[in-house]
């Protein structure tokens, strides 16, 4: 008999894994530029998530062996995507707004900068989770704040759900970091985790669909 240690937090991570699946094959069939940086940050979440299901099944040493390094690794460069995307649509709504002449290749160096070294400081300083959320925290703030200046700018009421599920994320991380859980043993702090985020990437996904027809970033 195969016994899986936490097995809330791997059977939330393979929920959270398949609703993120879902969501980016959507988006990504129905999709423009906008739409497909949607769909990649829902894959990006959807591959943590797979990931964190096997760290949390098969590794109870965590980080301490090789393998467990390894696919935490997985976790945490799938999460790196995710800011990545977050980042880019960020700077494509502001550059657009306030710097309609810069070419978009400064927009990707920014991007790929910013890659580098949330890949550097995870490899070579400290590859846990508190790390990564915070290498992450950037990005999903500057995009929640460009989602707020689109609803404000546009009126349109859609963008607040952006803005929703890009504040339950962070809410979901916090819940996280703080170690606050439903129950310590059958639910803890990460299942906790998982599942607020899954909430958020609902409210992601309706919010990405609904500016299908006018995306912020003409020809992206």
């Amino acid at each position: 008999m195969i016994s899986v240690p936490d097995p809330d937090v791997v059977f939330t991570d393979l929920g959270l894994a398949a609703l993120g699946t879902y969501f980016a094959w959507r988006l990504w069939r129905e999709g423009d530029g906008w739409l497909r940086r949607g769909a990649i940050m829902m894959l990006g979440l959807a591959s943590a998530a797979l990931w964190g299901a096997m760290f949390h099944a098969f590794f109870p040493a965590n980080t301490a062996t090789t393998a467990g390094f390894l696919v935490w690794l997985c976790v945490a460069f799938s999460i790196a995507v995710v800011a990545e995307s977050l980042l880019d649509m960020a700077l494509a709504i502001f550059f657009a707004r306030f710097a309609p002449g810069v070419r978009p290749g400064v927009r990707r160096a920014i991007v790929f900068g910013y890659c580098v070294l949330f890949a550097c400081i995870i490899l070579f300083v400290d590859e846990s989770f508190t790390t990564v959320t915070r290498l992450y925290a950037p990005a999903v703030l500057l995009m929640l704040f460009a989602a707020q200046y689109q609803a404000s700018r546009t009126g349109n009421s859609t963008w607040m759900l952006i803005s929703g599920g890009l504040g339950l994320s962070m809410l979901a991380a916090l819940l996280q970091q703080a170690r606050i859980a439903i129950h310590p043993v059958y639910f803890d702090h990460n299942a906790l985790y998982h599942v607020v985020q899954a909430a958020a990437l609902v409210l992601l996904y309706f919010g990405f669909r609904a500016r299908r027809a006018d995306s912020p970033v003409r020809g992206w």
